[in-house]
């Protein structure tokens, strides 16, 4: 989507201002960062800096027009809020392929981690958008990265919600069905003590 230069202002400032009177305490991003005051000698019509907590709900909601917005301004598609996570891990964790893929062609990096180690990869993983997990698997993001939390794997994840569809991909692109968490559980006991029993099933079959 290719922005006017003399309508993109006009649509910012109306995406900023719903961002601000549609804020809620519930919301599971929380603001890392204040907008700062405008010096005495701007321009009376420069626009305020993006606050980062619109870029996060943005990613998180589904909000293509606001990313894309966003990303014509210059916004960095790699910034992190307080948990270390990036617009890409939230657009992921709620299976936004569009917005994923807007923001890796504007350089988001999937190497990057948040504050428990966890991926944007990982993310897409606890969700049944098999799409959105071949495009990031496919640009290199790693089936066998383990978090700092509870040493849970991009398969963990997938086992754990019962995603069958996305277990099979992970597993037939050389996941690990072995992995142990820091209490020496499986995919295989996660998606058995889940109520997934064909999932668990899938994944013992594989295991050594």
């Amino acid at each position: 989507m290719k922005i006017s230069h003399l309508l993109f202002p006009f649509l910012l400032a109306l995406a900023l201002s719903a961002c601000s009177d549609s804020k809620t305490d519930s919301n599971p991003v929380s603001a890392t960062a204040s907008q700062a005051p405008k010096k005495a000698s701007a321009p009376q019509d420069a626009l305020p800096p993006i606050p980062i907590e619109f870029i996060m709900d943005s990613a998180l909601n589904g909000n293509v027009e606001a990313i894309s917005l966003a990303l014509e301004a210059g916004i960095d598609p790699n910034i992190t809020d307080e948990n270390g996570r990036t617009p890409l891990m939230l657009a992921a964790f709620n299976g936004h392929t569009e917005i994923a893929e807007r923001l890796l062609e504007a350089g988001a990096r999937l190497d990057m981690r948040d504050s428990t180690n966890r991926t944007a990869f990982m993310f897409a993983c606890t969700g049944p958008n098999l799409k959105l997990i071949t495009i990031l698997h496919r640009r290199g993001a790693s089936v066998n990265d383990i978090d700092s939390h509870e040493s849970w794997t991009p398969l963990m994840f997938a086992a754990a919600e019962g995603h069958r569809d996305v277990v099979q991909y992970l597993l037939d692109n050389n996941a690990d069905p072995n992995a142990a968490d820091v209490d020496g559980e499986t995919a295989a006991m996660f998606a058995q003590s889940r109520g997934f029993p064909e999932v668990a099933a899938m994944i013992e079959a594989r295991m050594k």
